[in-house]
């Protein structure tokens, strides 16, 4: 069954459902949906089941729109209805979707089910000055700090592509931890649209059965 997620983006026109990974949803996907899936692993076909329910669920309860296959382009990114910028996310306990009017802006979140972000990926993810801040923290918090900053990346990659259509590297991006959950996604390089020094902000937040979930969000100008 699926739930609401509150006051993870600044603007409740923003939906976001979450729902627990289910076999179950499997029954539910489309003939066209399950065309896609392929040869895919149960646990996978799982994740992408349980994102297609609740992708369902949310365009059918806050949007009316009904029926609609969410396939993947050839660049495997969702194709959204007209009108509606969307998001999906899952980790191997959960999935996520978040859903506005397309007018509004692009949307992205990331979801993980980890403690924290191991020390030999720090490099391959993070910027110098952000390790620097990591390092700088109690040990105890430095794997939740750098798992945040890593998934505030992935929510920032999903809410800038549908503008820019744009591959962006993770050392492209420098995400600083703001306030208690606050995130300032800052552009180290040009990507499409969006110039060096372009800012996205965002939020993170950590649940108590383990989860760390991440939004960005890029408005309308």
């Amino acid at each position: 069954m699926s739930r609401q997620v509150h006051e993870l983006f600044p603007d409740p026109r923003v939906i976001v459902l979450t729902a627990r990974i289910d076999e179950r949803a499997i029954a539910t996907l489309s003939e066209r949906e399950r065309a896609a899936t392929g040869r895919m692993r149960e646990k996978r076909l799982r994740e992408y089941a349980a994102g297609r329910a609740l992708a369902r669920d949310a365009l059918e309860r806050f949007f009316g729109v009904r029926g609609f296959d969410l396939l993947n382009g050839e660049d495997r990114a969702p194709i959204w209805p007209d009108g509606i910028a969307g998001s999906l996310s899952h980790c191997d306990t959960r999935a996520w979707v978040a859903l506005v009017e397309a007018s509004w802006g692009t949307i992205g979140i990331d979801g993980e089910h980890r403690a924290g972000l191991e020390r030999h990926l720090w490099e391959h993810t993070m910027l110098p000055e952000e390790i620097a801040d990591l390092d700088a923290r109690p040990p105890e918090a430095r794997g939740l700090a750098a798992l945040a900053r890593f998934s505030a990346k992935e929510a920032l990659y999903k809410a800038q592509y549908p503008r820019s259509r744009t591959f962006m590297g993770f050392h492209a991006l420098h995400v600083a931890l703001e306030r208690q959950d606050a995130l300032r996604c800052t552009f180290q390089e040009t990507v499409g649209p969006f110039a060096e020094g372009f800012v996205a902000e965002g939020r993170w937040r950590a649940s108590e059965t383990g989860e760390l979930l991440s939004a960005v969000w890029i408005p309308r100008a």
